[in-house]
């Protein structure tokens, strides 16, 4: 009996040594097995480490969250991934960008845990409450574009500064703390207040000069400046093919140097090009021209040559000297002569023809091809267009209709020179003696019609009239809340019509 009892010791010590040594060589640790009475004074399930590898962390669509924090482990990969051992009791996970998390129902067998984005929404929008589109907005690294609703909406969002910026427009900021889920933003178009300055003015340094000391002593906080003006002549070494071969270049000035200049005086910067009313382009490339079937040559009217805006090659010139100036610094670019030639007969052949339903498609589609490619790129497209457009609803034989370019362009500048209405416009007998009414009534008319977030900033004449007679043109566009730019052929300017610089 003794015996048996001491066999059965022996065998049970031997059960329990194979036992401990099996358990011994596993990566499966063995958990306390005690009563619950007893855990109290025992070791405690969360502190017993659980090998895991590699949790990943992801978003909503399953996309790796790189840089997370998993607790006192350490930051996820690229792949949003970390090796790491955790206790049982849970971890807590935290990402720039995402609602924190803490996971306290750990189970071993898991290896993807799911984090919420942050997400800020807003809109940006014109004083007058109008959605703008195409507004670059920023926030920390992140880059949008406002949508045909004036919204934008960033996801994974950080703490930061709001930013809106487009051409044509004041930037504005808002500081957005991670509280707030939708955030209005509104922009303010520039107020400009320009004088245009010829291509020859630029390259004459006593000239330049002045006109620079004229704007920092008064009003002036922009210049327009000639690229290509109605001679055909480029001001500057440019280097579009076209100009070269049709001897167009005459080097006055370099960009840069204008581009350093305005920039250092504070000035807006916009670079002016006639388009399609080109002498030297048109006899020296007559297959890019308006032609003449009764001459057999360019078609001429009232003095003028005209390229073809039907011609793809004519509308690509334009647009290469655009690109040249705007990669160049230049905050904005105003095509001129931006139409079909007037009072053109029967025998001027265009390449498309030139009926009526074609001509404003023509204009739209060129200066709508010029804002995708220049808006990008940081540069405003405005459009000049005759003064009476405003106040007639077709395209005045000449392919400028109001409202299609208002659709495309972020500047109409309608040309409200006096001298140039005729008797009996706007009630006058004499339009040219009622220089502020006649830009006011103008105005009125086309602001009327304007159903778009287009800026509308007249040209005003600074030629044959006196101090009195500028300044009531200024105060008619000032009184509508618009910028405005001094012409004068030769860039010299009434100084008594202007203010003070604040």
């Amino acid at each position: 009996m003794v015996r048996t009892f001491s066999w059965l010791l022996i065998f049970g010590a031997l059960l329990l040594s194979a036992c401990s040594a099996r358990d011994a060589e596993t990566d499966i640790p063995v958990l306390p097995t005690t009563s619950p009475a007893a855990s109290s004074t025992s070791t405690s399930t969360d502190s017993v480490p659980v090998p895991i590898s590699n949790i990943r962390i992801v978003d909503p669509d399953e996309n790796p969250i790189a840089g997370a924090r998993i607790g006192d482990h350490g930051l996820t990969d690229v792949d949003g991934r970390l090796a790491m051992e955790t206790p049982m009791g849970g971890i807590a996970i935290k990402a720039d960008g995402y609602v924190p998390r803490h996971v306290s129902d750990w189970h071993p067998d898991d290896r993807q845990i799911v984090l919420r984005p942050i997400v800020v929404q807003g809109s940006v929008l014109t004083p007058a409450g109008d959605a703008l589109v195409g507004v670059t907005v920023t926030l920390g690294d992140s880059e949008i574009l406002s949508d045909v609703s004036g919204r934008f909406e960033f996801i994974a969002a950080t703490v930061g500064t709001i930013r809106a910026v487009t051409p044509g427009w004041s930037s504005a900021e808002v500081e957005w703390l991670g509280r707030e889920s939708w955030v209005s933003i509104e922009l303010e178009p520039l107020v400009v207040r320009a004088l245009h300055v010829s291509g020859w003015a630029v390259g004459d340094d006593e000239h330049w000069q002045r006109l620079l000391d004229l704007a920092a002593a008064t009003e002036i906080n922009s210049l327009v400046v000639d690229l290509k003006d109605e001679s055909g002549l480029v001001f500057y070494a440019s280097t579009v093919a076209l100009a070269g071969q049709v001897e167009a270049i005459r080097p006055a000035y370099r960009l840069e140097d204008v581009v350093k200049a305005s920039a250092d005086a504070g000035l807006y910067l916009i670079g002016r090009i006639v388009t399609f009313q080109d002498p030297i382009t048109a006899r020296a490339a007559p297959e890019l021209a308006v032609w003449n079937t009764g001459t057999g040559a360019p078609y001429r009217t009232n003095g003028q040559y005209f390229l073809d805006p039907t011609d793809a090659d004519a509308r690509q010139y334009a647009l290469d000297l655009a690109v040249d100036s705007c990669e160049a610094g230049f905050d904005e670019i105003q095509f001129d002569y931006v139409r079909f030639p007037d009072g053109f007969g029967k025998s001027a052949v265009f390449d498309q023809g030139s009926g009526a339903e074609l001509r404003p498609v023509i204009i739209r589609d060129f200066l709508a091809e010029a804002s995708a490619l220049l808006n990008p790129a940081g540069c405003a497209v405005a459009a000049d267009i005759f003064g009476f457009i405003t106040s007639t609803t077709g395209d005045g034989g000449i392919g400028q209709h109001l409202e299609d370019l208002a659709s495309v362009v972020d500047v109409l500048s309608p040309m409200l020179y006096p001298s140039h209405y005729s008797e009996g416009w706007f009630g006058f007998e004499v339009p040219n003696d009622h220089p502020g009414p006649v830009v006011g009534r103008a105005l009125d008319d086309g602001i009327e019609r304007l159903d778009s977030t287009a800026v509308f900033r007249p040209w005003i004449q600074d030629f044959y009239y006196n101090a009195a007679q500028v300044r009531a043109e200024i105060e008619a566009a000032e009184a509508r809340g618009l910028g405005w730019m001094l012409w004068n052929a030769l860039s010299r300017f009434t100084e008594g019509a202007l203010l003070p610089a604040d």
